[in-house]
């Protein structure tokens, strides 16, 4: 095998002539696999049908050891009534951790929430909304949607949800509810509030502020409220964010949604719905004055179905959550379906290391590669660093789009790699 002066493996001339002429020659976006980072559980366990809407909280500083937390919601396919028929993916509550937010471990097989008792508002399906440290740095307050089976004319049990909140003293394994919901349904809003993303002092500049969205039958629309007593209770301001202009990709409406700081505002990244298909996609919004007031921003969506996101996304996006990463980047954790015949809902993580929003800015979680053909120009110019089969894995579909370089197999480069010491 060839080395370097490091001592690690190097391309060979063959190799590195042959990748120079496709960089040379390439204009194509350079692509990696992703993959879900959360899938439905076996068969027969609470969420073996659906894993979806991550809510991920970073280790506390000061705490050794402390994990990645990543609440989500899921379901076996039914909800607590076997006789409702479940609509959407909710139904209980789960804990995943993690040591570096890449990598995750269900912290328990077991759900850490179920719903309430029978009878009570919250007894047929719940779902996390937005989960955050309390002052003490110890406990943790949830927000969770959730409904019973209440009739509503032309709907089915379940659309009634409302917000509310439980307390947990372990970290997240167990909670204790509170007995009736903070955010009711309004008419004048829709069939429900529900999805809730709460945004403390810290963000707002001002009172706690919640954010969630409701449906009318025909349009879907994000609201605020406020609370001035931690939480305790909520007032309502009015419209966060509706529905796009005629025509646009996001006409239907605007659906779960996600709020980081970013640069020198605030950043909402939500869910919205195309007018006549249905199409969900995740686009971006900002505030300058707390979340009281969004504004589109002038792009395209950042996230399609079937995108970055990899070929088990092709039918859905949705419920994001972003983090922020040191140097001003964004971690993207987000749900995804391949086909409505195959597979449910998995979660998956997108990075944007310069915090950048394109569509083209968002790249696996973990990795580090940007630019038109810079893996490949990477594999020319640097010793070949990857582990044990990563090479060929990413290679492959970057030579799919480099136009002419189709013409060359995987395996003649799987072979130039392996006979220089690379695999």
């Amino acid at each position: 095998a060839i080395r370097s002066s490091s001592g690690r493996p190097s391309a060979c001339p063959a190799l590195r002539e042959m990748l120079s002429a496709l960089v040379a020659t390439s204009t194509g976006t350079v692509a990696t696999r992703t993959l879900p980072v959360l899938q439905p559980s076996a068969a027969g366990r609470w969420d073996s049908s659906n894993v979806a809407s991550p809510v991920v909280l970073l280790p506390r500083e000061g705490v050794a050891g402390d994990p990645w937390r990543m609440f989500y919601y899921g379901s076996d396919g039914t909800w607590s009534d076997a006789a409702a028929t479940p609509f959407l993916p909710t139904g209980k509550c789960g804990l995943a951790t993690s040591a570096d937010g890449l990598t995750w471990t269900r912290a328990t097989d077991e759900c850490v929430f179920a719903p309430g008792e029978r009878g009570a508002w919250d007894s047929l399906h719940v779902g996390v909304g937005d989960v955050h440290w309390n002052e003490d740095g110890r406990s943790l307050t949830m927000y969770y949607l959730a409904a019973g089976d209440e009739a509503v004319d032309g709907a089915p049990a379940g659309i009634r949800m409302r917000i509310g909140r439980a307390t947990s003293e372990d970290g997240g394994l167990s909670w204790a509810r509170e007995p009736g919901p903070v955010v009711s349904a309004d008419a004048a809003e829709g069939l429900f509030a529900s999805w809730p993303r709460v945004l403390p002092p810290a963000l707002t500049g001002g009172p706690w502020r919640m954010l969630y969205h409701s449906f009318d039958g025909r349009r879907w629309r994000a609201f605020s409220c406020r609370s001035d007593d931690g939480g305790a209770s909520w007032t309502r301001e009015g419209l966060a964010l509706g529905p796009g202009e005629g025509g646009a990709w996001d006409e239907q409406g605007v659906g779960t949604r996600c709020v980081v700081p970013w640069r020198d505002r605030l950043l909402m990244i939500y869910e919205g719905v195309e007018a006549g298909s249905g199409t969900h996609r995740l686009g971006g919004a900002a505030s300058a004055d707390g979340g009281r007031s969004w504004e589109r921003l002038d792009l395209p969506p950042l996230l399609e179905p079937g995108g970055a996101g990899g070929d088990w996304t092709a039918q859905v996006v949705g419920t994001p959550y972003a983090v922020a990463l040191p140097g001003g980047g964004l971690r993207l954790f987000f749900c995804g379906k391949p086909s409505a015949e195959r597979g449910g809902m998995c979660i998956g993580a997108l990075d944007s290391p310069a915090g950048r929003l394109e569509a083209d800015a968002w790249l696996p979680a973990g990795k580090r590669v940007s630019g038109s053909a810079s893996y490949l120009k990477g594999m020319v110019e640097s010793p070949l660093e990857f582990r044990s089969g990563e090479a060929l894995d990413n290679l492959t579909p970057n030579l799919k789009l480099l136009g002419g370089a189709a013409a060359v197999s995987a395996a003649l480069v799987g072979g130039f790699l392996a006979a220089n010491g690379v695999l």
